[in-house]
């Protein structure tokens, strides 16, 4: 049965669910739910019942405070607790009955000829003392439900009744009151007949509504069906221009829309891949990408930025030319790639989801933004970010179909794209010392640019420290290449573990290395230059095995553009104070000062 019934149209699958559905609901109603219900109409009658006692029960013992105080004596109080629960009714004919422990009737509301009788042998139609009966339970249990058979007020025959007493032991009285057991099974069978007839019209509804619904699904949906199968029909490449006729604007107009809709998307995914395919540079890639966002989809306001890994920056490729002040980011993201933060984290960045969400987007009242990350092997290389106007919900589904829909162009231009950063990587692994794995000078050369820039940028002072090995010519001549190669290693780790991440550590060359601090306190490079004096001299440098080795650092340090506005200069400086330390006796650091300089200009 299970195998065969996927294999069943739609319109029997949709009314076999529905007989099961309504069947298993029946069962359930019936067989659980009526049942509890009635538990709960009973309980709640006697919680009720014992609620209404204790009502009684607190008029009473209102009265016998009164008493207590001296306000009236005991029989006054006595009295008038009798003549306020005498005139006591609830749900129309229901009342209380006071009785004593002897047991003598104190008042009865409805049958007063038993007032002041003592009831010890009187029994209902089935022999049950019942007054005894009430004194038994009051005195084991302080009060309790007792049933027994009882006239309802102004009539004869006895009917079954269950009343709940309490004792009022100061007065030795015992307070009761009770509800008639067929007017509670009166109350169940209007229920089982609100029951039923309910789950008839739910039962009747149900079915005829399940046959509606699949047969307006199935009849329509073999349109829908019909147009695919003259899709599917063609020979060789499919058409993709091919598109299925709107007849209505319900579900199955929808999923025709839809369809229509995926197969312009494949269509216009598949030119674009051909084209971009045929590209010759990674330029003409983004420039199509953007072509595509800003006139097909609509997303005027569009920035790619690609990731420089090696200088670990964020270039806007397109739109060209565009300036800082013409960014939807802080400028600071230009310089450092981790502040952005769909690059960092690898995912789509969405402000509608998560307001300002990242710090460094420049927030505009009545926009909202989305990045989209270019993930490569589990790297971002370059991050797509659309602002658009802040929208309200039906809004936000169409920003959102048009971001989804510039998702899908990026990941089909991702081949593309990591085929030619793979030809960019083999050129940027010429700006690596290939021995310490530190930037080069050829490095430097190529970003210092850019470094400079964004030091004047933010208003700070660049560090730069010019740190040269004492006596490595010694490990050379004495111990050989290969130990100076390990002692310039080790040199290079204790450097790069003495300096902020953010900071640039770069072979400049033989023994000699410069250190760039960014974004420091003027003065604070000299500082930073006796930290790493220090790790290099507690170093132990071991070579040959066991062999240990102790090693000296000397260092000048100057500051940009405090000491000059010009980089290469402020190195120089950093140079002359660095041989100014080797003077002094090697294993030291330096500041330059003004008169270290005796050259007229650089």
């Amino acid at each position: 049965m299970p195998t065969r019934f996927k294999n069943w149209p739609i319109l029997p699958k949709i009314m076999t669910i529905s007989v099961i559905s309504v069947a298993v609901m029946l069962v359930a109603t019936f067989a659980y739910f009526i049942p509890l219900m009635e538990s709960r109409l009973m309980a709640g009658k006697k919680n009720g019942t014992r609620n209404v006692v204790e009502v009684a029960y607190g008029v009473i013992a209102a009265f016998d405070r009164q008493a207590e105080s001296g306000v009236i004596s005991r029989e006054a109080a006595q009295a008038r607790a009798i003549e306020a629960i005498k005139g006591i009714r609830y749900r129309e004919r229901e009342y209380f009955w006071i009785n004593n422990l002897e047991p003598r009737m104190v008042m009865h509301p409805t049958v007063p000829e038993l007032d002041g009788k003592n009831l010890a042998d009187y029994k209902d139609p089935n022999g049950k003392l019942l007054f005894m009966e009430f004194v038994r339970v009051c005195k084991s249990r302080g009060g309790g439900f007792v049933d027994y058979m009882w006239p309802k007020p102004g009539e004869q025959a006895s009917v079954p009744k269950l009343s709940y007493v309490k004792l009022y032991e100061p007065w030795g009285w015992i307070v009761g009151s009770g509800i008639y057991l067929d007017d509670v099974r009166e109350d169940i069978h209007q229920l089982k007949l609100l029951s039923s007839a309910g789950a008839l019209i739910f039962t009747i509804m149900t079915l005829t509504m399940a046959f509606l619904i699949g047969r307006g699904i199935t009849r329509r949906l073999g349109k829908v069906i019909g147009g695919l199968r003259e899709i599917a029909s063609g020979k060789g490449d499919v058409d993709l221009t091919k598109r299925i006729s709107i007849t209505s604007i319900d579900e199955i107009g929808v999923l025709s829309t839809e369809f229509n809709g995926l197969m312009e998307s494949i269509n216009s995914l598949t030119t674009f891949k051909k084209v971009i395919e045929e590209d010759d540079s990674i330029t003409d890639v983004y420039s199509r990408l953007w072509g595509v966002f800003t006139k097909d989809l609509g997303l005027q306001q569009c920035v790619i930025y690609e990731v420089d890994i090696i200088h670990h920056r964020m270039i806007p490729v397109f739109p060209l030319d565009l300036s800082e002040d013409e960014l939807f980011c802080t400028a600071d993201i230009l310089d450092n790639a981790d502040l952005c933060k769909a690059r960092k984290t690898g995912h789509a960045i969405s402000s509608p989801d998560f307001p300002a969400i990242c710090r460094h987007f420049r927030q505009q009242d009545g926009t909202e933004h989305y990045c989209l990350p270019m993930t490569i092997g589990g790297g971002t290389v370059g991050v797509v970010q659309f602002v658009l106007p802040k929208a309200a919900a039906a809004g936000r589904e169409f920003n959102e179909r048009h971001i989804f829909k510039a998702e899908q162009f990026i990941k089909e231009s991702l081949p593309v794209i990591e085929a030619k950063r793979l030809m960019q990587t083999l050129r940027e692994s010429a700006l690596t010392d290939q021995l310490t794995g530190l930037h080069n000078r050829r490095f430097l050369q190529e970003s210092v640019e850019g470094i400079c820039a964004g030091v004047k940028r933010r208003g700070k002072i660049m560090g730069l420290l010019m740190c040269d090995i004492d006596y490595f010519k010694q490990v050379n001549d004495t111990h050989g290449h290969s130990a100076g190669d390990k002692i310039l290693q080790q040199t290079s780790h204790a450097i790069r573990s003495a300096v902020r991440e953010s900071d640039q550590v770069i072979r400049f060359g033989g023994e000699e290395f410069l250190v760039i601090l960014m974004d420091i306190r003027e003065g604070e490079s000299l500082l930073v230059a006796e930290k790493i004096r220090d790790r290099v001299y507690q170093t132990r440098f071991r070579i040959d095995g066991e062999q240990v080795l102790q090693k000296t650092i000397s260092i000048g340090c100057s500051e940009y553009p405090s000491d000059c506005d010009a980089f290469w200069q402020a190195i120089k400086y950093a140079d002359v104070a660095l041989y100014v330390s080797k003077d002094r006796g090697r294993n030291r650091c330096t500041r330059f000062t003004p008169d270290m300089w005796s050259g007229e200009q650089f």
